[in-house]
Protein backbone atom coordinates (compact mmCIF):
# COMPACT_ATOMS: atom_id res chain seq x y z
CA UNK A 1 0.00 0.00 0.00
CA UNK A 2 2.91 2.40 0.87
CA UNK A 3 4.53 1.49 -1.99
CA UNK A 4 1.59 2.28 -4.48
CA UNK A 5 1.11 5.58 -2.94
CA UNK A 6 4.89 6.54 -3.29
CA UNK A 7 4.71 5.95 -7.09
CA UNK A 8 1.52 8.05 -7.08
CA UNK A 9 2.90 10.75 -5.46
CA UNK A 10 6.44 10.32 -7.48
CA UNK A 11 4.23 10.44 -10.87
CA UNK A 12 2.30 13.37 -10.18
CA UNK A 13 5.26 15.31 -9.94
CA UNK A 14 8.59 13.42 -9.63
CA UNK A 15 11.03 16.77 -9.15
CA UNK A 16 9.26 16.69 -5.44
CA UNK A 17 10.15 12.84 -5.03
CA UNK A 18 13.43 13.83 -5.64
CA UNK A 19 14.05 16.76 -3.35
CA UNK A 20 12.48 15.48 -0.48
CA UNK A 21 14.35 12.06 -1.02
CA UNK A 22 17.57 14.11 -1.30
CA UNK A 23 16.62 16.29 1.90
CA UNK A 24 14.65 14.18 4.21
CA UNK A 25 17.55 11.96 5.14
CA UNK A 26 17.62 10.34 8.82
CA UNK A 27 20.04 12.71 10.15
CA UNK A 28 18.28 15.16 8.75
CA UNK A 29 14.77 14.32 10.09
CA UNK A 30 16.22 13.42 13.79
CA UNK A 31 18.19 16.74 14.32
CA UNK A 32 15.19 18.54 12.93
CA UNK A 33 12.94 17.06 15.37
CA UNK A 34 15.60 17.38 18.25
CA UNK A 35 16.03 21.44 17.46
CA UNK A 36 12.08 21.65 16.76
CA UNK A 37 10.82 20.12 20.47
CA UNK A 38 14.63 21.81 22.13
CA UNK A 39 12.60 25.49 21.03
CA UNK A 40 9.45 24.54 21.83
CA UNK A 41 10.42 23.17 25.61
CA UNK A 42 13.36 26.51 25.79
CA UNK A 43 10.08 28.67 24.64
CA UNK A 44 8.25 27.30 26.90
CA UNK A 45 10.82 27.40 29.87
CA UNK A 46 11.12 30.96 28.62
CA UNK A 47 7.63 32.24 29.66
CA UNK A 48 7.29 29.28 32.66
CA UNK A 49 10.01 31.73 34.21
CA UNK A 50 8.06 34.76 33.90
CA UNK A 51 5.13 33.35 36.16
CA UNK A 52 4.19 35.09 39.56
CA UNK A 53 6.43 33.16 42.50
CA UNK A 54 4.42 32.35 45.95
CA UNK A 55 3.42 34.93 48.26
CA UNK A 56 6.22 37.40 49.64
CA UNK A 57 7.79 36.07 52.71
CA UNK A 58 7.39 40.15 54.31
CA UNK A 59 3.79 40.81 54.70
CA UNK A 60 3.00 44.34 52.40
CA UNK A 61 5.58 43.51 49.72
CA UNK A 62 4.38 45.27 47.21
CA UNK A 63 4.22 42.28 44.18
CA UNK A 64 2.87 43.08 40.57
CA UNK A 65 3.34 40.53 37.63
CA UNK A 66 1.77 40.49 34.00
CA UNK A 67 -0.07 37.10 34.91
CA UNK A 68 -2.13 37.99 38.07
CA UNK A 69 -5.17 38.73 38.50
CA UNK A 70 -5.42 41.86 40.87
CA UNK A 71 -5.80 45.26 39.98
CA UNK A 72 -3.47 47.28 37.33
CA UNK A 73 -2.57 48.80 33.79
CA UNK A 74 -1.31 47.39 30.33
CA UNK A 75 1.13 44.55 31.35
CA UNK A 76 1.32 44.67 35.49
CA UNK A 77 -1.13 43.93 37.51
CA UNK A 78 -1.60 43.39 41.65
CA UNK A 79 -0.95 39.43 42.26
CA UNK A 80 -3.56 37.62 44.24
CA UNK A 81 -3.05 34.61 46.14
CA UNK A 82 -5.10 31.89 47.66
CA UNK A 83 -5.23 30.39 51.15
CA UNK A 84 -2.07 28.30 50.47
CA UNK A 85 -0.21 31.45 49.28
CA UNK A 86 -0.16 29.91 45.69
CA UNK A 87 -0.37 33.21 43.35
CA UNK A 88 -3.89 33.43 41.17
CA UNK A 89 -2.40 32.93 37.11
CA UNK A 90 -4.29 34.54 34.53
CA UNK A 91 -3.29 31.46 32.21
CA UNK A 92 -5.12 32.76 29.53
CA UNK A 93 -3.19 35.49 29.09
CA UNK A 94 -0.06 33.23 29.77
CA UNK A 95 -1.36 30.85 26.77
CA UNK A 96 -2.00 33.74 24.90
CA UNK A 97 1.46 34.96 25.39
CA UNK A 98 3.00 31.99 23.91
CA UNK A 99 1.01 31.79 21.03
CA UNK A 100 2.10 35.65 20.00
CA UNK A 101 5.89 33.82 20.13
CA UNK A 102 5.56 31.07 18.35
CA UNK A 103 3.17 32.93 15.72
CA UNK A 104 6.15 35.22 15.24
CA UNK A 105 9.02 32.14 15.39
CA UNK A 106 6.73 30.03 12.81
CA UNK A 107 6.71 32.64 9.65
CA UNK A 108 10.05 33.30 10.69
CA UNK A 109 11.58 30.02 10.70
CA UNK A 110 9.82 29.30 7.02
CA UNK A 111 10.89 32.49 5.70
CA UNK A 112 14.48 32.99 6.35
CA UNK A 113 15.39 29.41 6.24
CA UNK A 114 13.23 28.51 2.57
CA UNK A 115 14.37 31.04 0.95
CA UNK A 116 18.29 30.60 2.18
CA UNK A 117 17.83 27.06 0.98
CA UNK A 118 15.99 27.79 -2.32
CA UNK A 119 18.63 30.74 -3.45
CA UNK A 120 21.56 28.04 -2.44
CA UNK A 121 19.81 25.21 -4.14
CA UNK A 122 19.44 26.72 -8.00
CA UNK A 123 22.82 28.08 -7.15
CA UNK A 124 24.41 25.35 -6.55
CA UNK A 125 22.30 23.56 -9.81
CA UNK A 126 23.60 26.32 -12.19
CA UNK A 127 27.67 25.33 -10.79
CA UNK A 128 27.07 22.06 -11.54
CA UNK A 129 25.18 22.15 -14.89
CA UNK A 130 22.29 20.08 -13.55
CA UNK A 131 19.54 22.51 -13.80
CA UNK A 132 20.07 22.33 -17.79
CA UNK A 133 19.54 18.91 -17.56
CA UNK A 134 16.57 19.26 -15.41
CA UNK A 135 15.03 21.97 -18.73
CA UNK A 136 15.28 19.39 -20.85
CA UNK A 137 13.20 16.52 -18.79
CA UNK A 138 9.88 15.76 -20.22
CA UNK A 139 8.18 17.51 -17.00
CA UNK A 140 6.60 20.74 -17.77
CA UNK A 141 8.49 23.60 -16.03
CA UNK A 142 5.82 24.88 -13.94
CA UNK A 143 6.06 20.87 -12.22
CA UNK A 144 9.59 21.84 -12.10
CA UNK A 145 9.33 24.84 -10.11
CA UNK A 146 6.62 23.62 -7.98
CA UNK A 147 8.97 20.65 -7.40
CA UNK A 148 11.25 23.31 -6.25
CA UNK A 149 8.85 25.70 -3.78
CA UNK A 150 7.61 22.13 -2.22
CA UNK A 151 10.62 20.08 -2.16
CA UNK A 152 13.71 22.44 -1.40
CA UNK A 153 12.37 23.76 2.06
CA UNK A 154 11.25 20.06 3.33
CA UNK A 155 13.39 20.29 6.39
CA UNK A 156 11.84 24.17 7.83
CA UNK A 157 8.57 22.51 7.14
CA UNK A 158 8.86 19.80 8.73
CA UNK A 159 10.17 21.69 12.15
CA UNK A 160 6.76 23.69 11.59
CA UNK A 161 4.65 20.63 11.42
CA UNK A 162 6.20 19.45 14.78
CA UNK A 163 5.26 22.62 16.51
CA UNK A 164 1.94 23.02 15.32
CA UNK A 165 0.36 20.76 18.25
CA UNK A 166 1.90 23.40 20.69
CA UNK A 167 1.05 26.25 18.50
CA UNK A 168 -2.53 24.81 18.25
CA UNK A 169 -2.78 23.78 22.29
CA UNK A 170 -1.57 27.58 23.00
CA UNK A 171 -4.61 28.75 20.83
CA UNK A 172 -7.24 26.91 22.61
CA UNK A 173 -6.10 27.43 26.22
CA UNK A 174 -6.05 31.13 25.01
CA UNK A 175 -9.68 31.17 23.72
CA UNK A 176 -8.31 32.36 20.13
CA UNK A 177 -11.51 31.31 17.46
CA UNK A 178 -10.69 28.82 14.86
CA UNK A 179 -10.82 31.75 12.67
CA UNK A 180 -8.20 33.87 13.57
CA UNK A 181 -5.66 30.60 13.69
CA UNK A 182 -7.14 30.07 9.82
CA UNK A 183 -6.40 33.19 9.39
CA UNK A 184 -2.55 33.23 10.14
CA UNK A 185 -2.14 30.20 8.58
CA UNK A 186 -3.32 31.25 5.65
CA UNK A 187 -1.29 34.69 5.50
CA UNK A 188 1.54 32.49 6.71
CA UNK A 189 1.36 30.23 3.24
CA UNK A 190 0.52 33.51 1.07
CA UNK A 191 3.52 35.45 2.70
CA UNK A 192 5.93 31.90 1.81
CA UNK A 193 4.53 31.74 -1.28
CA UNK A 194 5.44 35.13 -2.51
CA UNK A 195 8.74 35.38 -1.16
CA UNK A 196 9.95 31.64 -1.88
CA UNK A 197 8.72 32.58 -5.88
CA UNK A 198 10.67 35.57 -5.58
CA UNK A 199 13.70 33.87 -4.11
CA UNK A 200 13.46 31.37 -6.87
CA UNK A 201 13.39 34.68 -9.90
CA UNK A 202 16.36 35.87 -7.51
CA UNK A 203 18.41 32.72 -8.02
CA UNK A 204 17.81 32.34 -11.58
CA UNK A 205 19.11 35.94 -12.44
CA UNK A 206 22.32 35.05 -11.35
CA UNK A 207 21.82 35.34 -7.21
CA UNK A 208 23.67 32.96 -5.97
CA UNK A 209 24.19 34.60 -2.12
CA UNK A 210 21.90 33.04 -0.42
CA UNK A 211 22.53 34.80 2.94
CA UNK A 212 21.49 37.88 1.12
CA UNK A 213 18.33 36.85 0.22
CA UNK A 214 17.78 35.77 4.07
CA UNK A 215 18.56 39.31 5.21
CA UNK A 216 16.50 41.02 2.99
CA UNK A 217 13.49 39.37 4.05
CA UNK A 218 14.50 39.08 7.86
CA UNK A 219 14.05 42.91 7.40
CA UNK A 220 10.93 43.06 5.51
CA UNK A 221 9.46 40.16 7.74
CA UNK A 222 9.88 42.93 10.35
CA UNK A 223 8.36 45.31 8.44
CA UNK A 224 5.55 43.43 7.38
CA UNK A 225 4.90 41.97 10.79
CA UNK A 226 4.36 45.35 12.23
CA UNK A 227 2.72 46.67 9.33
CA UNK A 228 -0.29 44.36 9.78
CA UNK A 229 -0.39 44.43 13.43
CA UNK A 230 -0.70 48.40 12.74
CA UNK A 231 -3.28 47.84 9.97
CA UNK A 232 -5.45 45.64 12.14
CA UNK A 233 -5.74 48.27 15.10
CA UNK A 234 -9.40 49.79 14.63
CA UNK A 235 -7.42 53.17 15.59
CA UNK A 236 -6.43 53.09 11.60
CA UNK A 237 -8.13 53.88 9.00
CA UNK A 238 -6.91 52.65 5.94
CA UNK A 239 -9.38 52.94 3.05
CA UNK A 240 -8.87 51.59 -0.18
CA UNK A 241 -11.49 53.19 -2.13
CA UNK A 242 -13.24 54.22 0.30
CA UNK A 243 -13.49 50.80 1.50
CA UNK A 244 -12.53 50.40 5.20
CA UNK A 245 -9.50 47.39 4.78
CA UNK A 246 -8.99 46.64 8.87
CA UNK A 247 -12.57 47.25 9.66
CA UNK A 248 -12.74 43.78 10.86
CA UNK A 249 -9.66 40.76 10.36
CA UNK A 250 -11.42 39.11 7.57
CA UNK A 251 -11.57 42.33 5.29
CA UNK A 252 -7.81 42.82 5.99
CA UNK A 253 -6.91 39.04 5.25
CA UNK A 254 -8.81 39.44 1.70
CA UNK A 255 -7.36 42.76 0.57
CA UNK A 256 -3.98 40.86 1.81
CA UNK A 257 -4.26 37.34 0.45
CA UNK A 258 -5.60 39.44 -2.75
CA UNK A 259 -2.24 41.81 -2.71
CA UNK A 260 0.41 38.73 -2.08
CA UNK A 261 -1.85 36.31 -4.68
CA UNK A 262 -1.31 38.63 -7.54
CA UNK A 263 2.05 39.91 -6.98
CA UNK A 264 2.93 36.22 -6.62
CA UNK A 265 1.36 35.52 -9.83
CA UNK A 266 3.03 38.25 -11.49
CA UNK A 267 6.77 36.94 -9.83
CA UNK A 268 5.57 33.12 -11.00
CA UNK A 269 5.01 34.61 -14.39
CA UNK A 270 8.33 35.94 -14.80
CA UNK A 271 9.82 32.74 -13.19
CA UNK A 272 8.80 30.69 -15.50
CA UNK A 273 9.40 32.65 -18.66
CA UNK A 274 13.17 32.88 -16.99
CA UNK A 275 13.64 28.87 -16.16
CA UNK A 276 12.30 28.18 -19.76
CA UNK A 277 14.42 30.29 -21.95
CA UNK A 278 17.58 32.10 -19.49
CA UNK A 279 17.89 34.71 -22.93
CA UNK A 280 14.50 36.05 -22.81
CA UNK A 281 13.04 39.09 -21.09
CA UNK A 282 11.94 38.56 -17.80
CA UNK A 283 8.36 39.66 -18.62
CA UNK A 284 7.13 39.47 -22.10
CA UNK A 285 5.53 43.41 -23.34
CA UNK A 286 1.75 41.64 -23.19
CA UNK A 287 2.09 40.51 -19.67
CA UNK A 288 3.84 44.34 -18.19
CA UNK A 289 0.54 46.40 -19.65
CA UNK A 290 -1.66 44.02 -17.67
CA UNK A 291 0.64 44.06 -14.71
CA UNK A 292 1.00 48.29 -15.09
CA UNK A 293 -2.81 48.62 -15.47
CA UNK A 294 -3.27 46.38 -12.08
CA UNK A 295 -0.63 47.78 -10.23
CA UNK A 296 -1.84 51.54 -10.89
CA UNK A 297 -5.15 50.53 -9.96
CA UNK A 298 -4.02 48.90 -6.85
CA UNK A 299 -2.04 52.02 -5.71
CA UNK A 300 -4.75 54.74 -7.13
CA UNK A 301 -7.50 52.96 -4.45
CA UNK A 302 -5.19 54.05 -1.28
CA UNK A 303 -5.21 57.81 -2.36
CA UNK A 304 -8.79 57.96 -3.53
CA UNK A 305 -10.60 60.36 -1.28
CA UNK A 306 -13.05 62.38 -0.12
CA UNK A 307 -11.13 65.92 -1.68
CA UNK A 308 -13.88 68.40 -0.59
CA UNK A 309 -12.12 67.81 3.53
CA UNK A 310 -9.01 67.07 1.68
CA UNK A 311 -6.31 69.76 0.54
CA UNK A 312 -3.07 68.13 0.08
CA UNK A 313 -3.52 65.56 -2.89
CA UNK A 314 0.05 66.55 -3.88
CA UNK A 315 1.59 64.99 -1.00
CA UNK A 316 0.12 61.70 -2.20
CA UNK A 317 0.41 62.30 -5.83
CA UNK A 318 4.47 62.68 -4.67
CA UNK A 319 4.34 59.13 -3.06
CA UNK A 320 2.49 57.58 -6.45
CA UNK A 321 5.36 59.21 -7.95
CA UNK A 322 7.58 57.35 -6.03
CA UNK A 323 6.33 53.97 -6.15
CA UNK A 324 5.73 54.33 -9.87
CA UNK A 325 9.67 55.31 -10.62
CA UNK A 326 10.72 51.89 -8.34
CA UNK A 327 7.64 49.91 -11.11
CA UNK A 328 9.40 51.62 -14.16
CA UNK A 329 12.75 50.91 -12.43
CA UNK A 330 11.80 47.02 -12.45
CA UNK A 331 10.22 47.39 -16.26
CA UNK A 332 13.36 48.59 -17.53
CA UNK A 333 15.12 45.35 -16.07
CA UNK A 334 12.09 43.21 -17.41
CA UNK A 335 11.83 44.45 -20.86
CA UNK A 336 15.21 45.51 -22.07
CA UNK A 337 16.29 42.85 -24.21
CA UNK A 338 19.56 41.55 -24.24
CA UNK A 339 22.07 42.90 -27.37
CA UNK A 340 22.08 39.46 -29.13
CA UNK A 341 18.16 39.83 -29.12
CA UNK A 342 18.12 43.55 -30.37
CA UNK A 343 20.90 42.25 -33.16
CA UNK A 344 18.38 39.44 -34.15
CA UNK A 345 15.55 41.68 -34.38
CA UNK A 346 17.29 44.28 -36.92
CA UNK A 347 18.08 41.68 -39.35
CA UNK A 348 14.58 40.39 -38.93
CA UNK A 349 13.55 43.78 -39.71
CA UNK A 350 16.19 44.24 -42.85
CA UNK A 351 14.71 41.03 -44.48
CA UNK A 352 11.41 42.23 -44.08
CA UNK A 353 12.34 45.50 -46.39
CA UNK A 354 13.90 46.33 -49.47
CA UNK A 355 15.71 49.63 -48.84
CA UNK A 356 17.50 51.52 -45.41
CA UNK A 357 14.50 53.64 -46.36
CA UNK A 358 11.87 51.40 -45.12
CA UNK A 359 13.20 50.03 -42.18
CA UNK A 360 10.80 51.93 -39.83
CA UNK A 361 7.71 50.87 -42.06
CA UNK A 362 4.28 50.89 -40.56
CA UNK A 363 4.47 46.98 -39.47
CA UNK A 364 7.09 48.67 -36.50
CA UNK A 365 4.45 49.42 -34.19
CA UNK A 366 2.90 46.32 -34.11
CA UNK A 367 6.88 45.00 -33.85
CA UNK A 368 7.76 47.23 -31.28
CA UNK A 369 4.47 46.78 -29.02
CA UNK A 370 4.50 42.81 -28.88
CA UNK A 371 7.71 41.86 -29.98
CA UNK A 372 9.56 40.36 -27.70
CA UNK A 373 13.35 40.87 -29.20
CA UNK A 374 12.58 44.48 -29.74
CA UNK A 375 14.28 47.41 -28.32
CA UNK A 376 11.11 48.52 -24.69
CA UNK A 377 10.95 52.22 -25.28
CA UNK A 378 7.64 51.82 -26.92
CA UNK A 379 6.31 49.64 -24.42
CA UNK A 380 7.64 51.28 -21.78
CA UNK A 381 5.77 54.91 -22.89
CA UNK A 382 2.55 52.87 -23.68
CA UNK A 383 3.04 51.67 -19.73
CA UNK A 384 3.45 54.92 -18.92
CA UNK A 385 0.35 55.50 -20.87
CA UNK A 386 -2.05 53.51 -19.00
CA UNK A 387 -0.60 54.65 -15.76
CA UNK A 388 -1.75 57.78 -16.78
CA UNK A 389 -5.35 56.58 -18.12
CA UNK A 390 -5.49 55.80 -14.18
CA UNK A 391 -4.08 59.00 -12.15
CA UNK A 392 -4.87 61.83 -14.75
CA UNK A 393 -9.14 61.28 -13.96
CA UNK A 394 -8.27 61.47 -10.20
CA UNK A 395 -5.89 64.36 -10.91
CA UNK A 396 -8.66 66.33 -12.58
CA UNK A 397 -11.46 65.80 -9.68
CA UNK A 398 -8.68 67.62 -7.53
CA UNK A 399 -10.45 70.77 -5.42
CA UNK A 400 -8.58 73.15 -4.50
CA UNK A 401 -5.59 72.67 -5.99
CA UNK A 402 -4.45 73.20 -9.48
CA UNK A 403 -5.38 70.18 -11.42
CA UNK A 404 -2.91 71.45 -14.28
CA UNK A 405 0.33 71.37 -11.79
CA UNK A 406 -0.42 67.80 -11.45
CA UNK A 407 -1.48 66.98 -15.18
CA UNK A 408 2.22 69.09 -15.84
CA UNK A 409 4.15 66.56 -13.24
CA UNK A 410 2.80 63.47 -15.41
CA UNK A 411 3.61 64.68 -18.33
CA UNK A 412 7.39 65.77 -17.25
CA UNK A 413 7.52 62.66 -14.96
CA UNK A 414 6.47 60.01 -18.26
CA UNK A 415 8.68 61.56 -20.38
CA UNK A 416 11.45 61.44 -17.43
CA UNK A 417 10.80 57.86 -17.67
CA UNK A 418 11.49 57.45 -20.90
CA UNK A 419 14.59 59.07 -21.20
CA UNK A 420 15.90 56.44 -18.10
CA UNK A 421 14.73 54.21 -20.28
CA UNK A 422 16.30 55.11 -23.87
CA UNK A 423 19.42 55.41 -21.80
CA UNK A 424 18.91 51.89 -20.39
CA UNK A 425 18.50 50.27 -23.49
CA UNK A 426 21.76 52.14 -24.96
CA UNK A 427 23.23 50.98 -22.39
CA UNK A 428 22.16 46.94 -22.95
CA UNK A 429 23.44 47.63 -26.80
CA UNK A 430 26.93 48.02 -25.45
CA UNK A 431 29.57 45.01 -26.50
CA UNK A 432 30.64 45.35 -22.88
CA UNK A 433 30.02 41.96 -20.98
CA UNK A 434 29.05 44.03 -17.83
CA UNK A 435 26.40 45.94 -19.97
CA UNK A 436 23.72 45.03 -17.64
CA UNK A 437 25.91 46.52 -14.54
CA UNK A 438 26.67 49.90 -16.76
CA UNK A 439 22.70 50.18 -17.68
CA UNK A 440 21.64 50.18 -13.84
CA UNK A 441 24.14 52.20 -12.78
CA UNK A 442 23.79 55.00 -15.45
CA UNK A 443 19.91 55.13 -15.06
CA UNK A 444 20.93 55.45 -11.09
CA UNK A 445 23.16 58.34 -11.44
CA UNK A 446 20.56 59.62 -14.00
CA UNK A 447 18.22 59.47 -11.17
CA UNK A 448 20.19 60.18 -8.07
CA UNK A 449 22.79 63.10 -8.90
CA UNK A 450 21.22 65.91 -10.56
CA UNK A 451 19.11 66.52 -7.31
CA UNK A 452 22.18 65.74 -5.01
CA UNK A 453 24.04 67.87 -7.63
CA UNK A 454 21.78 71.13 -7.19
CA UNK A 455 21.67 70.95 -3.64
CA UNK A 456 24.94 71.10 -3.17
CA UNK A 457 25.36 74.11 -5.91
CA UNK A 458 22.82 75.30 -3.31
CA UNK A 459 20.04 75.84 -6.56
CA UNK A 460 17.05 76.70 -4.81
CA UNK A 461 13.94 74.99 -7.17
CA UNK A 462 12.43 78.55 -6.39
CA UNK A 463 15.34 80.52 -8.05
CA UNK A 464 16.02 78.00 -10.97
CA UNK A 465 13.12 75.86 -11.16
CA UNK A 466 13.68 74.95 -15.22
CA UNK A 467 17.23 72.95 -13.52
CA UNK A 468 14.85 71.36 -11.30
CA UNK A 469 12.54 69.99 -13.79
CA UNK A 470 15.25 67.94 -15.67
CA UNK A 471 15.26 65.32 -12.26
CA UNK A 472 13.31 63.66 -10.07
CA UNK A 473 13.39 66.88 -8.14
CA UNK A 474 10.36 68.05 -10.34
CA UNK A 475 7.73 67.28 -7.64
CA UNK A 476 8.65 69.50 -5.14
CA UNK A 477 9.25 72.43 -8.11
CA UNK A 478 5.68 71.75 -8.97
CA UNK A 479 4.42 71.16 -5.49
CA UNK A 480 5.45 74.96 -4.63
CA UNK A 481 3.88 76.15 -8.27
CA UNK A 482 5.51 77.14 -11.39
CA UNK A 483 4.82 78.95 -14.36
CA UNK A 484 3.56 76.82 -17.36
CA UNK A 485 5.99 78.77 -19.23
CA UNK A 486 8.98 76.83 -17.60
CA UNK A 487 7.11 73.78 -17.56
CA UNK A 488 6.51 73.81 -21.59
CA UNK A 489 10.04 74.96 -21.41
CA UNK A 490 11.44 72.10 -19.53
CA UNK A 491 8.54 69.40 -21.88
CA UNK A 492 10.63 70.65 -25.16
CA UNK A 493 14.07 70.19 -23.59
CA UNK A 494 12.82 66.54 -22.53
CA UNK A 495 11.63 65.83 -25.81
CA UNK A 496 14.58 66.93 -27.19
CA UNK A 497 16.60 64.43 -25.41
CA UNK A 498 14.42 61.90 -26.02
CA UNK A 499 15.15 62.79 -29.89
CA UNK A 500 18.40 62.54 -29.73
CA UNK A 501 18.71 59.56 -28.08
CA UNK A 502 16.00 57.52 -30.11
CA UNK A 503 17.63 58.67 -32.96
CA UNK A 504 21.56 57.29 -31.55
CA UNK A 505 19.46 54.04 -30.68
CA UNK A 506 17.82 54.23 -34.17
CA UNK A 507 21.02 54.12 -35.95
CA UNK A 508 22.65 51.89 -33.61
CA UNK A 509 20.14 49.10 -34.58
CA UNK A 510 20.28 49.79 -38.57
CA UNK A 511 24.29 49.68 -38.42
CA UNK A 512 23.94 45.89 -36.48
CA UNK A 513 21.37 44.92 -39.00
CA UNK A 514 23.05 45.64 -42.16
CA UNK A 515 26.09 44.28 -40.74
CA UNK A 516 24.63 41.02 -39.82
CA UNK A 517 22.93 40.76 -43.09
CA UNK A 518 26.70 41.47 -44.74
CA UNK A 519 28.07 38.69 -42.65
CA UNK A 520 25.28 36.17 -43.26
CA UNK A 521 25.47 36.82 -47.27
CA UNK A 522 29.36 36.41 -47.28
CA UNK A 523 28.72 33.42 -45.32
CA UNK A 524 26.22 32.09 -47.73
CA UNK A 525 28.76 33.16 -51.11
CA UNK A 526 31.73 31.21 -49.07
Amino acid sequence: MTLNWLHKFSDWNPQVFRELKGRLKRRNVLLTVLGSLTTQIFVLLCFWSTLPVARPAVIGDDHHNAYCTGKGSYRWFECLYDSLGNPIVNWQRWWFDVFQAISWVLPFVLLIAGVYLLIGDLGKEERRGTLNFIRLSPQTSQKILLGKLLGVPAVPYLAVLLTLPLHGLAAIAAGMPISDVLSFYLLTMAVCAFCYTAALLYALMGGVQGWTGAVVIWMSYTLFYQLWHSWSDSSLRLQWFYFLINGSRTTALAFALLTLGTGTYGLWQAVNRRFRNPDLTLLSKKQSYGMTLCLEVWLIGFVFRDLTNYDRPFNDLILLGFFNLLWFMVLFAALTPQRQMLIDWARYRRERVTSAKQFWSRSIVKDLLWNEKSPALVAIALNLLLAAVVVVPWILSWQGSSPRQGLATIVLGSTFTLICAAIAQLMMFMKSPKRAVWAASTVTAVVILPPVALTVLQFSYTEVPLAWLFSIGAFTVFQQGVSMTTAFTAFLGHLGILSLLSLRLTRQLKRAGESEMKALLAASRG
